[in-house]
């Protein structure tokens, strides 16, 4: 499954609708967070809830595109 949350125009209460989305997820999960490019630089929570939750992750920059954050969550073995 793989879910996508735009967090435009700001990220100011993102960490919420993420924790939010992530309680929903599945241990196969996949996720694409959008952010505007003014926010790129305040993703540092964001990242560490991903992390907190067992993502890897990625981010995904492109001229004329927002910015993405692809998180997959670790299979537990």
């Amino acid at each position: 499954m793989n879910i996508t949350l735009d967090l435009r125009p700001g990220i100011e209460d993102g960490v919420y609708k993420l924790r939010d989305t992530i309680s929903r997820l599945g241990p196969d999960a996949e996720m694409t967070i959008i952010l505007g490019a003014m926010d790129a630089q305040s993703t540092g929570k964001l990242v560490e809830e991903l992390r907190n939750h067992g993502f890897d992750y990625f981010s995904k920059v492109s001229n004329r595109m927002p910015y993405n954050i692809i998180a997959k969550r670790h299979l537990l073995q």
